[in-house]
């Protein structure tokens, strides 16, 4: 099993307003996911190298290649204050 943290349902395309999914026809929470999933268009752009916390630390596991824009499996969010 693989664990992301974009491929939850409140990243997905498929999720209402009410927290329903339009696919499942089943109310969702943060924690849920599903083969289904289906990235925010919005979304796409927010995850990259520039909003990583681990950009141009020890911690980037691309190092050598990570620059601004960059998408990566291995992406963590800033924490946000």
């Amino acid at each position: 099993m693989s664990i992301r943290l974009v491929n939850g349902c409140v990243n997905c395309e498929n999720l209402a307003a009410d927290s329903t999914c339009k696919v499942h026809h089943a109310v969702v929470e943060k924690i849920h996911t599903c083969d289904d999933f289906d990235m925010r268009v919005s979304l796409k752009d927010e995850v990259e190298c520039g909003t990583c916390y681990k950009f141009k630390t020890p911690e980037c596991p691309n190092q050598l290649h990570a620059t601004i824009g960059m998408l990566c499996n291995e992406y963590a969010p800033k924490a946000m204050s």
